[in-house]
């Protein structure tokens, strides 16, 4: 037995920092609790594997816990003086408080308990890194681990009605196995008989908040046995008061078979889903053999989420992707990221997705930038793998607490470049191998009616070379009437008129050479002329007499995913203050577009902007009709000092 006194204890703040209910880390994941749930908890057991040549075993188990075991009572007394610091009519903290009490209430607590095996356990910093630091995340094997910012631990709070978690690990430390369990909630600053407290509290030693050692003093609930009755190395977290739903199982699955089909198939991982104490269904077991018909049953399920349901047929595809026995993986050993290999599948009907995995087995997203759109291309999908230790660090590093992009400016600043550099190599190589196996046809015959060259954009073989005719004298003849012969496109090159008609980017952003002036032009609504040759918008904010047109270079303008906003982004090219217009270039005309307005601030047209030479700008773009699928018309000119 341990000396000391066992319970709740929320340290004091000593006039230090105090927390308000709401927890930036609990709302992160509130939006989809149980697949994140789901990603979070098994990314931890992955990154502590024990033995590589098996698979790391999860389960989740919904269980029954007398309220004496989780100190229910000292917990209910925190909870109402929490409720002290609340306003009768907040519609958040309140209720949930509110109910949290009536739950502490029963004589047995609902807890899920998510366990592994086939893992090292937790112990030392790795121990101290789960349970009491924030912002932190430290790994068994740090070279490819999956999480980087400590923000996953939060996901298991989201579905505890008590916002209050405990947890035990199990490791071995010479020829013996240790063990250590402990308690911890996330409410909120309240008055105690110390004063003032912090917002987490933790059960276990309340001096000094330690955990409790030792197999005497940990309940037989919380660890995780063998069939001997011994434990066993691994860990488990209990999750008090959990939140079950009518299909939190289910959630639960999507959110492994989504996250793990890749470790799943190679047989690193396998997950069961116990059924509810009160109820007659199966277990859900989910392996290399099941996954198949998992993916069939979640597609049925699904038809009426269409999020969901776009997810599991994609995810579908890249189960199919990589169980073709006939495909032949593009193999590469790239001096940034190592030894990674690219499979890449195409058909009718396939999402044009590309996915990056780990070397733990992970799905990390299949948003990265510059691999989301591939106009023109055959249906295709692609799965890139990494599978170096340290180019999986690097990786890990670059990733965003969302999980769905690589982003250099992340590493240390003395990595930055080397990360962007990698990043834009890899991203180039994929692209390549894809636009090879799936990229438009250059093939067959082209009649070239060089007249209409000058008119008519080369928007499809953009990327192409143009060969002129051997004859032709200093690139200049025309082709004779009806004569035909094959050629290699290439842009062609004209005068960029002063209004610069832009179209909707692809997610690959450039340098922009395109650097010709946009500016006024002929006011129809004043009748001047101005210095440009386009047309103005006919309010006389386009054009007119005395306006000086402003250069600019690498304009884009490039969609915003899940919105119809758009963003707005070019190079200054001189210094001055500046006005815009973005007008909708019709068949024949501009279509004057005065809904569009930069977000959260002016109509467009209205904005005064001082530009510095060589600055990029970028503006977030409203409006109140859709600006999907239009070419746009971008005039920028310079304001007097008068109009100023």
């Amino acid at each position: 037995m341990i000396n000391g006194k066992i319970g709740w204890h929320f340290p004091p703040s000593y006039g230090g920092l105090e927390a308000g209910y709401n927890d930036s880390g609990i709302a992160t994941f509130k939006g989809s609790p149980f697949p994140s749930l789901a990603r979070e908890t098994i990314q931890n057991s992955l990154d502590a594997s024990q033995d590589n040549e098996k698979p790391v075993h999860v389960s989740f188990e919904l269980v029954s816990v007398p309220k004496e075991d989780i100190g229910a009572d000292e917990l209910s007394a925190v909870i109402e003086a929490c409720l002290e610091e609340i306003d009768e009519d907040d519609p958040v903290a309140r209720p949930e408080l509110e109910r949290s009490k009536v739950i502490l209430k029963d004589d047995v607590i609902p807890c899920l308990v998510i366990s592994d095996r086939n893992t090292t356990g937790l112990k030392g910093e790795l121990w101290r890194s789960l349970v009491k630091m924030q912002g932190v995340s430290l790994k068994p094997n740090k070279q490819g681990a999956g999480g980087s910012h400590g923000i996953g631990k939060s996901a298991p709070f989201v579905v505890s009605s008590l916002r209050t978690v405990f947890y035990w690990t199990c490791y071995k430390e010479g020829d013996k196995l240790d063990e250590r369990f402990q308690g911890k909630s996330v409410l909120m600053s309240h008055n105690s008989e110390n004063g003032r407290t912090q917002g987490i509290g933790f059960y276990g030693l309340k001096d000094g908040c330690r955990d409790i050692k030792g197999k005497d003093d940990i309940v037989d609930c919380f660890r995780v046995s063998g069939t001997d009755g011994l434990p066993v190395e691994g860990t488990s977290l209990l999750i008090a008061g959990f939140k079950s739903t009518k299909d939190w199982r289910h959630q639960i699955a999507k959110g492994v078979v989504e996250n793990f089909f890749y470790a799943i198939a190679k047989g690193n991982l396998t997950v069961l889903i116990e059924p509810d104490q009160d109820t007659t269904s199966d277990d859900l077991e989910i392996d290399k053999d099941s996954l198949q018909s998992w993916l069939e049953k979640l597609d049925e399920e699904s038809e009426d989420n269409t999020l969901r349901d776009s997810m599991i047929r994609q995810t579908k595809d890249f189960w199919n992707l990589i169980n073709d026995a006939d495909l032949v993986p593009i193999e590469k050993q790239d001096n940034t990221f190592g030894h990674c290999k690219l499979l890449i599948q195409v058909a009718r009907g396939l999402p044009s997705r590309v996915g990056f995995v780990r070397r733990s087995g992970m799905l990390i997203t299949t948003e990265q930038k510059n691999l989301k759109r591939f106009p023109r291309y055959e249906d295709f999908i692609a799965l890139c793998v990494f599978e170096d230790p340290g180019g999986n660090e690097l990786l890990r590093l670059m990733e965003n607490p969302q999980h769905d992009q690589f982003e250099p400016s992340r590493l240390p600043e003395a990595d930055q470049q080397r990360g962007r550099q990698g990043l834009n190599h890899i991203t180039k190589w994929i692209r390549e191998q894809i636009k090879e196996m799936a990229g438009p046809s250059t093939g067959g015959e082209v009649t070239v009616l060089r007249e209409l060259s000058t008119l008519l954009p080369d928007d499809i073989y953009h990327d192409e070379e143009f060969d002129y005719p051997q004859d032709a004298e200093d690139g200049n003849r025309e082709p004779g009437f009806g004569e035909r012969f094959v050629v290699r496109l290439q842009p062609i090159q004209r005068t960029i008129p002063q209004a610069l008609l832009v179209e909707e980017d692809e997610d690959i952003e450039t340098t922009g050479e395109d650097e010709g002036e946009t500016g006024g032009g002929e006011d129809e609504g004043n009748g001047g002329e101005g210095e440009g040759h386009g047309r103005g918008s006919g309010k006389g904010e386009s054009g007119g007499r005395g306006k000086r047109s402003f250069p600019i270079s690498g304009v884009r303008i490039l969609p915003i995913e899940g919105t119809d906003n758009r963003i707005l982004k070019f190079v200054a090219e001189d210094y001055g203050v500046v006005n815009l217009l973005l007008e909708e270039a019709g068949d024949s005309s501009v279509i004057p577009r005065d809904d569009i307005r930069v977000a959260g601030g002016p109509p467009l047209s209205a904005l005064k902007e001082e530009m510095v030479k060589g600055k990029e700008y970028r503006f977030e773009l409203t409006s109140h009709e859709s600006m999907d699928g239009r070419a746009w018309r971008l005039i920028a000119f310079a304001r007097s000092e008068d109009e100023i």
